[in-house]
């Protein structure tokens, strides 16, 4: 794992090697182990490598044999071995055991398709010297990130914002486009990013610089093609065998690893995958917040399947103190993001690379599984819309908005409002509710007049791209939103920052593209029975993993934001969100900001994760803008 950078001068100028090291310094904590660069003509690579295959002699960039094809690689390629041997056959020779060098191969022998070969999670840029050509290429999924910028003079790229913004030629204008989708999704999809001059390169995209223009090109898409040919069981053994295989393929290593443990189904059965392969125990790792808030406490199911399948564990207690980590959390995102579970995975961790320098992750179960609430508030929706029209306008509406929050920080009279005031909407006005954060009569109350004017409401238009896209049956239609929005610009970026803050590589065995696809082939009323969602997961891990995980309601790596706020982080709220801190953001009224305080305090609304935002844009204004 690495953060790699480079630096592309369109008149051909050599590009100052100085520049490229302070780009690769900003991103020393993803690769602590190494560091490499390039230069020929107006190209420069750079990169910062974390040691995990071939310690000794994966040292990049890496080149082919007569040195006219270089490469930068972020990541790991799964299948390197199969590769590897296939190009030898090909007469092709190797100077390295890594799995980068298998990219300047594949590339000599099949050009820009060699992308489509790789299996794995990645983020590279390949130097043509022959040809005078740049390839940058992301990942099918998006489990890596890549950033550039462009100009008439310029082409930079890199792993992390910040790499890029050590250039002079790159502004930190806002893109108020961008702060609205923040404040709606508490992410920013792709392409854009909080800056109006640098983009993020789309999963399953590449981009090639040819000496005159640069062009986007798409390389892979997953198609729902539903397939019911075969019996319930059959697809069960067939999933079994494709994830058992995708961990194998996973803890490929030379270095120690482990496994994020939630406790839930996913984490659990890749613990419970792995224990099969390893003859050592299985290291876990996992967060708890203690008894005073029980119910976002997942400790005591982690530690269900850490005795079940004789881990070696270890648990990480997060307390409200966290402004250091809060401050810290804040400067490796580079742009505002307000997921709260990047705390508790930031310390998670900082645990596990104490113990170990790879973990494997459940993340990806629920996006191509169906396993999140909202799921199922569709299926109530289609139950919802056969009720009178004024029972769902009037009688509904008027009992949802007088219900209290709870005080035990419980989602009951939220997770009912927004699916009373959202469950009436048209076809995909429903799910772009159920997944909005900042309803638009906030909005005009929040931002100021002049934020409200620069508001074109893009990140909508992109979400109808995905969910109004093809004819798919209703659930698929949410998946594949979510594949292409919240899992790679929330879940996957949390997981990526995090983790690589602490020098952790993580991988994903759920979102391994051949299961992807395959998974997006499985009947939709398999996925989701009734309102049972997950239910091909629970089928098919029902005789691995114990009934008390099987059955219990999902968490994930929740936050006790909710009661945090109204208890230890109260005064810590008002402090962040203070009257002359907002106004110097000079994009919201103080007033309806205080006004939101005060209905959470006082339990009338549950505004946590409003709040949550508010706090984490203005610790981020003052650290990437004031300073």
């Amino acid at each position: 794992m690495c953060g790699i950078c480079g630096i592309i001068n369109k008149t051909g100028s050599p590009p100052q090697k100085q520049q490229l090291e302070n780009m690769c310094q900003s991103m020393r904590h993803r690769g602590p182990d190494d560091e490499g660069y390039f230069l020929h003509d107006g190209v420069g690579l750079g990169m910062r490598r974390l040691s995990i295959i071939d310690l000794e002699t994966g040292h990049q960039p890496i080149h082919n044999e007569d040195e006219t094809v270089w490469v930068v690689l972020n990541g790991e390629i799964y299948n390197y071995p199969e590769l590897r041997s296939t190009l030898q056959k090909l007469g092709h020779f190797f100077y390295t055991r890594s799995d980068t060098e298998v990219i300047v191969h594949l590339y000599e022998q099949f050009g820009e398709d060699c992308i489509t070969h790789l299996r794995g999670m990645f983020a590279f840029a390949i130097y043509d010297k022959a040809q005078k050509k740049v390839l940058l290429a992301r990942d099918r999924i998006g489990v890596k990130p890549l950033f550039y910028f462009e100009d008439d003079l310029l082409l930079l790229f890199g792993s992390e914002m910040k790499s890029l913004l050590r250039h002079a030629r790159v502004s930190r204008e806002l893109d108020l486009s961008a702060v609205d989708a923040f404040l709606s999704l508490l992410y920013i999809p792709a392409p854009d990013s909080i800056f109006k001059h640098i983009k993020k390169l789309l999963p399953g995209h590449y981009l090639v610089w040819d000496g005159e223009k640069t062009t986007i090109k798409k390389y892979w898409e997953v198609s729902y093609n539903i397939d019911r040919r075969h019996s319930l069981a059959d697809l069960k053994e067939q999933f079994l065998e494709k994830f058992r295989e995708s961990v194998r393929i996973r803890m490929i290593s030379d270095v120690p690893l482990g496994v994020l443990l939630s406790g839930g189904i996913d984490s659990s059965a890749v613990v419970a995958t792995m224990s099969e392969f390893s003859h050592l125990p299985v290291e876990t790792f996992t967060v708890g917040y203690g008894s005073a808030v029980f119910d976002f406490d997942e400790t005591q199911y982690a530690r269900i399947i850490a005795k079940k399948f004789a881990t070696h564990h270890h648990e990480e207690i997060v307390t409200p103190d966290i402004d250091e980590l809060i401050q810290e959390t804040i400067s490796k995102f580079d742009e505002p993001f307000a997921d709260s579970s990047a705390i508790p995975n930031f310390a998670i961790s900082r645990v596990a690379r104490q113990s170990v320098t790879v973990a494997l992750s459940g993340l990806g179960g629920d996006e191509v599984g169906a396993g999140y609430n909202r799921y199922a508030a569709l299926r109530w929706a289609q139950y919802y819309h056969l009720l009178p029209r004024f029972v769902r306008e009037k009688m509904a509406v008027s009992l949802a908005d007088v219900l209290p929050d709870s005080q035990k920080g419980g989602r009951f009279s939220e997770r009912i409002k927004k699916f009373i005031h959202n469950a009436a909407l048209p076809e995909g006005n429903e799910y772009l509710g159920f997944i909005t954060f900042l309803l638009q009569a906030q909005k005009q109350k929040l931002y100021t007049p002049e934020f409200l004017r620069q508001v074109d409401g893009s990140y909508e238009g992109k979400f109808n791209s995905y969910f109004l896209n093809g004819d798919l049956h209703w659930l698929n239609r949410a998946l594949f939103t979510d594949l292409k929005m919240y899992l790679p610009d929330d879940l996957l970026t949390l997981t990526d920052r995090t983790s690589m803050a602490n020098s952790l590589e993580v991988r994903v065995p759920f979102l391994d593209h051949e299961l992807v696809e395959f998974m997006a082939t499985v009947p939709p009323e398999y996925k989701l029975k009734g309102l049972s969602k997950k239910y091909f997961f629970k089928q098919t891990f029902s005789e691995i993993l114990p009934k008390e995980i099987l059955a219990r309601r999902k968490q994930g790596f929740s936050v006790p934001l909710v009661l945090w706020f109204r208890n230890e982080l109260r005064s810590y709220l008002k402090r962040v969100l203070s009257e002359s801190n907002v106004i110097k953001t000079g994009l919201f009224q103080p007033a309806f900001v205080q006004q939101m305080i005060n209905e959470h305090l006082r339990c009338k609304e549950n505004n946590n994760l409003q709040l949550w935002a508010l706090v984490i844009f203005v610790l981020w204004y003052q650290q990437f803008i004031e300073e």
